[in-house]
């Protein structure tokens, strides 16, 4: 009979590369995964793992056992999710990984529900919005992540994992209150704000490099970036008090913050997508699909609440 806890450390090898990296992610020592692996070996009667100089590498035999690891570790978790829902329960962890405004809007909200219907269920909740959090999910490190996606700037899709577009909202311009540009309250000219500084996020964020391609492209200026946050709260008081400009997502309501003013942009049509990620078949899992219904069902409510926004599912 195949050892669950040892088809884990040969998958976490496939996946990760290095036994170091393999001892970090479970908890272990090098050496006890490097036993464990042995242990492995001597069960089945053939070599899975070979050294490749100072590393260890995974044999065709490995290979194609780590492929079944993954299918038998997916399965093990499903059936015992699937047992406990059988009897009215829905247990586990589910970890969900997100941008701010996000984890505030859609996710936060829903979780009082959650923890109401399923006491058993635990949500972790992770504030993280660089590229790597595919990764983590790849890697199942997450079970759930949340992203945000411009249409000029496309997150790639991976065979892995499913992605979800569940909100389409614009893009608007937070400016301080009383700035000449938003005196008329009508639309703004991007090209009018050629030399006003700006604050965004931080470099590796959409949210960044959405400014600068839409300041070059449509507007035909580089964008003089003071200030870098991805801190609602901090953007938006650099917005009042150093006067700085900001393009901002409609859900943000950048309006509700004193001192700023919130206008459309005339000169461009920029949206913004909210996505959620999971690895492909995870919403078997009772705990990933009660979590991934929550968060459809938040963004229905915060689409009646915001006509701007557009639901997509």
């Amino acid at each position: 009979m195949l050892d669950l806890a040892r088809l884990r450390v040969l998958r976490e090898l496939k996946t990760r590369g290095t036994v170091g990296a393999v001892a970090q992610a479970l908890g272990y020592t090098p050496s006890a995964v490097s036993q464990q692996l042995a242990r492995l070996q001597q069960e089945l009667g053939v070599p899975l793992v070979e050294r490749a100089g100072r590393r260890l590498r995974l044999t065709e035999a490995g290979e194609v056992l780590a492929d079944h690891a993954e299918a038998l570790l997916a399965r093990a978790q499903q059936a015992e999710e699937e047992t406990a829902a059988a009897s009215g329960r829905v247990v586990g962890v589910v970890r969900v990984v997100g941008y701010q405004t996000a984890l505030i809007n859609l996710l936060a909200p829903v979780l009082p529900g959650l923890a109401r219907r399923h006491p058993e269920l635990t949500v972790e909740v992770i504030d993280e919005e660089f590229v790597r959090v595919l990764q983590a999910l790849v890697l199942r490190e997450v079970d759930i992540v949340i992203t945000d996606e411009y249409s000029a700037l496309p997150r790639p899709r991976r065979p892995e994992l499913t992605a979800e577009p569940l909100i389409t909202e614009p893009m608007r311009l937070a400016l301080p209150e009383g700035h000449p540009a938003a005196a008329s309250g009508g639309p703004v000219r991007l090209a009018d704000l050629a030399r006003e500084t700006w604050v965004t996020g931080h470099p590796g964020t959409n949210h960044a490099e959405l400014l600068e391609r839409a300041c070059v492209d449509l507007a035909g200026f580089r964008p003089d970036i003071r200030h870098r946050s991805n801190d609602i709260h901090v953007i938006m008081a650099l917005v009042r008090h150093a006067g700085a400009a900001c393009l901002f997502p409609d859900v943000g309501r950048a309006e509700s913050f004193p001192g700023v003013v919130v206008r459309d942009l005339a000169d461009a049509e920029l949206r913004r997508h909210i996505v959620v990620w999971t690895r492909i078949g995870a919403d078997v899992r009772p705990s990933v699909r009660v979590v991934l219904e929550a968060l459809r069902g938040s963004a229905a409510e915060l689409t009646e609440r915001f006509p701007s926004l557009a639901l997509l599912i």
